[in-house]
């Protein structure tokens, strides 16, 4: 599901991001890309053992179906590009 995100960002932070400030850009979603990735999955198993696991998914997918309400908001700037 996941395969072509970094491809996407790749041609989606030039578009939002000054030519200035895309260094700073690309640095912070690649360091929150590696913290998330070595810490999320540590903190989910925490919750699963905390609240058990069908609950602790539906977190993980709540935290996921959170992402489409900022694709939304982006559809302007495609647009105008």
């Amino acid at each position: 599901m996941l395969n072509g995100t970094s491809s996407v960002l790749y041609g989606t932070i030039p578009e939002f991001v000054s030519p200035a400030r895309r260094t700073h850009a690309f640095a912070v979603f690649y360091t929150g890309g590696s913290v998330a990735g070595g810490v999320g999955p540590f903190l989910f198993g925490l919750l699963g053992d905390v609240i058990g696991l069908l609950p602790a998914m539906s977190v993980v997918g709540c935290i996921a179906l959170a992402t489409v309400p900022l694709v939304w908001a982006l559809r302007p700037a495609f647009r105008s590009g």
